[in-house]
C-alpha cells in the first residue's frame, strides 16, 4: 500500500501548515521489507508547537500497524546527516500548491 493511500496521509495534507511531505529511508529507496516503518519528513516552517502536536497526533492515530517515524525537516540542522540523507534519497509525496 502506498503512503498516499492511507487516511492519515490525507489528514496530514489537509492541515494548512503542511507545505511538503517527503518519504525517506528504505521505502524511498524501494529496498524495504513488507513490515518496514514509514519515514516521513514534513516541511512546515510556519507551524506552531500546537500545530506540530496536531500533526503528531494524526501520526499517532494512523490507520496502519506500521511504525511511522516523522521528523520536522525545517528544524533539522542544515549539516545534519539525516537532513542530507533526506535531500539525497527522499521522494516528495506532497507539495502545497
Amino acid at each position: 500500500m502506498k503512503v498516499q493511500d492511507y487516511k492519515f496521509y490525507n489528514d496530514l495534507i489537509s492541515q494548512n501548515v503542511v507545505e511538503e511531505i517527503w518519504l525517506f529511508g528504505s521505502r524511498a529507496r524501494n529496498d524495504n521489507q513488507d513490515r518496514a516503518d514509514i519515514d516521513l519528513a514534513i516541511i512546515c516552517p510556519n507551524a506552531t508547537i500546537k500545530d506540530w502536536l496536531k500533526l503528531q497526533e494524526i501520526i499517532d492515530n494512523a490507520d496502519t500497524l506500521l511504525k511511522i517515524d516523522c521528523v520536522r525537516f525545517d528544524e533539522l540542522d542544515d549539516s545534519s546527516d539525516l537532513k542530507l540523507s533526506i535531500i539525497r534519497e527522499g521522494v516528495k509525496l506532497y507539495e502545497k500548491s
